[in-house]
């Protein structure tokens, strides 16, 4: 048994799945406003950051002061350009920073892209399969990338329950998944990229055939996120109920 929960955080990312022996981080954005959830002994099995943006990885810097303890890193294998300006030369830098103080202090560190075979997990460990459904290796690191091309695509199966979480994953990511993988969500999708109209590929959302779809988001931070054609989108194509956290609050779900 355990709980799945995605967080309200604003429009940032986090997400907490907790099994009877583990805790995994699927992004970690102000998870320091949800520490109650944090295991007490202060170790997590893995945390998988999908990208280096800020609004994403923020809470690295809390679960270092905090003395948490984290087994694996799985990040995104993007390589930044230079003068790249789908990511800040700030932000990379402060990522790889605190991602460094962890590897020093024992985290492994993994950077995977999609895998080539998905009848085995990329990882199963503590009662939860991990599949790394994107990024495609040739998109990621193509002349023309952007961060958000290389952002984790990851499917997480725990119990009867499944989640795809999408980070802010691009179009072109996005529609690569479409193209080229069968089954790759059918329970609750975490939409890509806080309700925008980038990452809210119509082939993906359709294919994704989910029960569920949750968008982490808050209106007025952006111009036009959540995007109404986004919205309308996740809406038609979801079979039970679309959530926004800053409607609904954090979701939780039981396995």
């Amino acid at each position: 048994m355990g709980k799945f929960r995605c967080l309200d955080v604003g429009c940032g990312d986090a997400s907490i799945i907790e099994t009877d022996s583990a805790t995994f981080l699927i992004d970690c954005h102000r998870i320091e406003d949800h520490s109650q959830y944090l295991p007490n002994n202060k170790k997590l099995r893995g945390v998988f950051i999908t990208h280096q943006h800020e609004d994403h990885y923020s809470g690295l810097e809390y679960l270092w002061d905090n003395n948490y303890k984290i087994d694996y890193i799985i990040k995104s294998p993007y390589k930044r350009r230079q003068n790249d300006n789908s990511v800040e030369y700030a932000d990379w830098n402060d990522f790889n920073k605190l991602v460094a103080k962890f590897e020093n202090n024992g985290t492994k560190i993994r950077l995977p892209y999609r895998q080539d075979d998905f009848s085995e997990p990329y990882w199963h460990t503590n009662g939860v399969k991990f599949f790394i459904i994107g990024p495609e290796k040739s998109i990621a690191t193509s002349d023309t990338r952007e961060l958000h091309d290389a952002c984790l695509v990851i499917k997480a199966s725990f119990g009867s329950r499944h989640c795809l979480f999408t980070g802010d994953a691009s179009d072109k990511n996005l529609e690569y998944i479409a193209d080229h993988t069968n089954n790759y969500c059918n329970d609750i999708l975490h939409a890509s990229h806080h309700g925008s109209l980038n990452g809210a590929q119509l082939d993906f959302i359709k294919g994704c055939n989910a029960k569920y779809t949750v968008i982490s988001t808050k209106s007025g931070v952006y111009e036009n996120v959540p995007h109404n054609t986004a919205l309308r989108r996740y809406r038609d194509n979801t079979k039970n109920e679309v959530y926004r956290t800053d409607k609904s609050g954090s979701i939780e779900w039981d396995f």
